[in-house]
């Protein structure tokens, strides 16, 4: 039996199709009612419904506004209007959305009811024949499903211009489903990502649309890799990711910003499988990094070329892992000087490293050298040599950058921020200031006050 949904705001309408009208003539059933767009919606969540017919103006939800919603998140249901609207342009909207057919209030008679079933049924059944019919949508006893995520999406409309295997049923914006993956579409591409879910037979569609969002926004940016094969998921076994990694995150921040992923392979293997066991939220993990390349243009300035750069977000952690390795070998090509061992670059990289990350306090390049096991005069002859600069000049250009940040950004004091950088004296920090910037600090803050 075609199960059909009747939503319209008149309730004399609705019971009079319901009533009326002789659905099991036609192999059909009436199995619910809704008064506005958003109550269908709701009903269409917990039943099966092959044909939904609908009227256009209605308040809350209208009947276009419904149909888009259904097209989206349903898109195997037929669609068929109901409207008091003779003009042409109005119904033209309806039928450009999806709908099969259109019945003018004004016209239906009882005398009609017949040939308007019976014209409704032969349109339903051509569109059965055509490829897209109600049980191809039907998911309820599905125990394998083979799932595409359209990859970085740029709106509702993002997979228009992807080209969809032939039966594909929309679960959701960008995610679609096949019971059956054709050959030709056995591998994913640029594009999207195929995943392989299996042991579904427990569930219904919308407990199978719950799952692949679930697995998208936990497992799915750590799991899968566009040169592996497609990964199978088992119901059950999607786990959380690391919410819980808030006291870790100051802890990573300083592995970061160490200069031993830069130089040491070993470590930077090592920091990166740290990363995919803690499974930050990707938004998390962009965020953290966003602020790490901060740092690491303020610490690798004078050498880089071009300040380093980061996308707003990635699909999958392969997309990040390589944007990462190419930091890594942009900072490590910049800063080598082949007439120095990998391990004075290194001590070098961690002094400067240091400098930054202790500004505030009084750091000679003699305790500098100490810290970093080497003799004051050769660390800084490597110093100047390796950054362009001696550390001294390197310390209080740093310095006064960081002072510069807060001048603009803050409402904090002169002697407060002066303290910050690394001067007990105001008059002197002030001074040094005006020597290398032009202008008092006081001066600088009004120029560049944020609006």
């Amino acid at each position: 039996m075609i199960k059909v949904l009747i939503v319209d705001d008149e309730k004399i309408v609705r019971k009079g199709l319901v009533s009326f009208m002789p659905w099991q003539d036609f192999g059909m059933v009436v199995v619910g009612e809704a008064n506005n767009g958003e109550n269908a919606l709701q009903f269409l969540e917990t039943n099966k419904v092959d044909l939904l017919l609908t009227d256009l103006s209605m308040p809350v939800m209208t009947g276009i506004e419904l149909m888009k919603e259904v097209r989206r998140i349903h898109p195997n249901i037929q669609i068929v209007v109901l409207t008091l609207h003779q003009d042409f342009e109005y119904v033209q909207e309806a039928l450009r959305l999806g709908a099969i057919d259109y019945i003018a209030k004004t016209q239906l008679e009882k005398e009609q009811f017949k040939d308007v079933l019976g014209r409704i049924s032969s349109l339903f059944d051509t569109k059965k024949s055509t490829g897209y019919d109600s049980h191809r949508d039907d998911l309820d006893q599905v125990d394998e499903l083979y799932v595409i995520y359209i990859l970085n999406q740029q709106g509702d409309d993002s997979s228009m211009d992807i080209t969809l295997p032939k039966g594909a049923i929309e679960l959701d914006v960008g995610v679609w489903g096949m019971t059956y993956l054709p050959p030709e579409s056995l591998t994913s591409c640029s594009d999207n990502a195929i995943i392989f879910f299996r042991d579904l037979k427990e569930l219904d569609r919308k407990s199978i649309v719950q799952l692949t969002r679930v697995y998208r926004r936990n497992e799915f940016f750590y799991e899968y890799h566009p040169m592996q094969s497609i990964p199978i998921v088992h119901n059950g076994s999607i786990s959380t990711l690391g919410e819980n990694a808030d006291n870790d995150l100051n802890k990573l921040k300083r592995k970061w910003l160490s200069p031993d992923w830069i130089y040491e392979d070993q470590a930077f293997e090592k920091m990166l499988q740290e990363l995919i066991a803690i499974k930050l939220p990707p938004i998390r993990l962009t965020r953290l990094f966003f602020s790490l390349s901060d740092e690491w243009n303020r610490l690798y300035e004078q050498i880089l070329m071009d300040p380093i750069g980061m996308d707003d977000s990635f699909a999958y952690f392969a997309q990040f892992e390589s944007w990462l390795r190419n930091v890594r070998n942009a900072i490590h090509q910049a800063n080598s000087k082949p007439q120095y061992s990998k391990e004075i670059q290194n001590s070098i990289a961690k002094a400067a490293n240091m400098a930054q990350l202790m500004m505030n306090q009084s750091l000679s390049a003699g305790e500098m050298a100490q810290i970093v096991n080497m003799s004051s005069s050769y660390f800084s002859q490597c110093f100047k040599q390796i950054v362009g600069k001696t550390y001294t000049d390197y310390l209080r250009d740093i310095r006064l950058e960081r002072a510069k940040h807060y001048l603009t950004n803050t409402t904090k004091t002169i002697q407060w921020i002066a303290e910050q950088v690394g001067y007990n004296d105001e008059k002197y920090f002030s001074r040094l200031f005006r020597e290398h910037i032009g202008i008092l600090p006081s001066d600088y803050r009004q120029t560049n006050k944020q609006v």
